[in-house]
């Protein structure tokens, strides 16, 4: 993990930090109208938070509401014009949205029920729709039961080719493993090979590149037994949805998930008293995910956890991008999309069915720090044109005036960070201006030369990049 010595941050910040992709002034202000309760609330009642510009963005790009022929027909004509708007859609969203709790949790439950865009654009763009935002903030065992008829999902694990006279194991295995009960949650191979027989005959209509569909010639429809569940025989699509209902009220589904909620959210080895916690809530509530998330962020434990979590890399580029909002505009994505390919975090683009990693250790590295720096002074520099008008940056916009060095120093790093400055991190970045005095007059020639290296460096310190 870094280490510096950093002022301990507050706990408005702290909450603010965990459930938005960075904090802004406005969501500072928020906290401070409405409380750490009102604010957790604020949050989880989504639907309420009017998102004028997210509903200006959809408008635009009407492909990303459109169904899966359409958005077929739409790559025949244009296919990078539509993978562009994919991408961008999911980058703008996490950036602009009011909704801020909510998008998170969409990345959340992205990497949970992973599927890969490649190859899947129109299936996917449609599961991140009507599966991942509908039940994002609802009910697990509703979000389980979607993805499970999703045709990304039947099309990725293979269960739309799975047949009774050769069940495919691939769903039924991963179903377990990284949806609900966790490698270690109690099933057995024997468990594997009869939810395999279970989920014979979901598949697809039209060649498998249409709606789910139960096809009962092709289910087993034999007697068996799943966790110790006896599933009659002579059924159909019945025996998939019971499997669902076992295993979204499994004891290790209710652990499994709180576990993986705890880590995200807050450090990448959570209290067990807290995961004890958060588990019990979920088994109470049914898995009602609001309930549990307010048991997580109202914890003790959670505030506890300040600046233990790394921020993962497309979550620091967009919090970069959400501290120097309103002032900046992506004006060519393709710099953005590239960015965080570099850095090994595009989003819809990991391969294996477990979701991109969540812990520290997966991106604390020499090449992953460079390239946040990098994008940190990159953004910065777009100030005096860098990017060829890729990024552009209105400095002035964001980093207020101030009649010294010190004076616009502090400034600076509250309005990018939120907090008050550390005594040794202010002494650190008047050293990198120059060996510049805290009461110096700031020029006009000052500014121009050294605004864009402190936002930069800021931008890329540990207090931003850890939360």
């Amino acid at each position: 993990m870094l280490h510096s010595s950093l002022a301990p941050v507050s706990p408005e910040l702290h909450l603010v930090n965990r459930l938005t992709w960075g904090a802004r002034p406005a969501d500072l202000a928020r906290m401070s109208d409405l409380g750490p309760a009102g604010y957790v609330d604020w949050h989880l009642d989504h639907a309420a938070i009017a998102d004028p510009r997210i509903d200006a963005f959809l408008a635009e790009h009407p492909i990303l509401l459109d169904d899966v022929y359409g958005i077929r027909r739409a790559l025949d004509a244009d296919y990078d014009s539509v993978y562009r708007q994919v991408m961008w859609g999911r980058i703008y969203r996490a950036v602009a949205s009011e909704r801020q709790l909510f998008e998170k949790m969409v990345e959340f439950w992205t990497d949970h029920f992973n599927v890969p865009l490649p190859d899947l654009i129109p299936e996917k763009v449609v599961e991140d729709r009507e599966v991942i935002r509908r039940h994002a903030l609802g009910s697990f065992r509703d979000l389980l039961l979607a993805s499970a008829r999703s045709p990304a999902m039947l099309v990725y694990l293979d269960n739309a080719s799975s047949h009774k006279d050769q069940p495919n194991q691939n769903y039924a295995r991963e179903v377990m493993e990284l949806h609900t009960l966790g490698v270690d949650g109690g099933y057995t191979e024997q468990d594997v090979d009869e939810v395999a027989r279970c989920f014979t005959g979901w598949t697809l209509q039209q060649g498998w590149r249409g709606e789910m569909v139960f096809d009962r010639e092709i289910h087993d429809d034999g007697e068996k037994v799943v966790l110790g569940h006896r599933i009659a025989a002579g059924r159909g699509i019945e025996d998939g949805l019971q499997v669902l209902d076992i295993l979204a009220t499994h004891p290790s589904t209710a652990r499994f998930i709180s576990r993986k909620l705890c880590r995200r959210f807050v450090a990448d080895s959570p209290p067990t008293e807290l995961v004890d916690e958060v588990a019990a809530t979920f088994t109470a509530t049914s898995g009602d995910i609001r309930a549990v998330l307010r048991t997580l962020f109202t914890s003790e434990q959670f505030l506890a956890a300040r600046g233990a979590k790394f921020r993962r890399p497309f979550e620091s580029l967009v919090a970069m991008l959400r501290a120097l909002d309103p002032a900046v505009h992506v004006n060519d994505q393709w710099l953005v999309t590239y960015t965080l390919e570099r850095m090994g975090h595009l989003p819809f683009h990991w391969f294996p069915p477990n979701g991109y990693p969540d812990a520290s250790a997966a991106w604390l590295n020499v090449n992953g720090l460079l390239h946040r720096w990098n994008t940190a002074m990159v953004l910065a520099y777009a100030s005096q044109g860098w990017t060829d008008g890729a990024v552009t940056f209105d400095i002035a916009a964001v980093v207020p005036a101030a009649a010294t060095v010190g004076a616009l120093v502090d400034g600076t790093w509250l309005r990018l960070v939120g907090d008050p400055i550390a005594a040794t991190t202010r002494r650190t970045l008047l050293a990198s201006l120059d060996d510049a005095s805290p009461g110096e007059s700031v020029t006009a020639e000052f500014r121009s030369e050294y605004l864009p290296p402190l936002v930069g460096l800021i931008l890329a310190s540990p207090a931003f990049q850890l939360t």
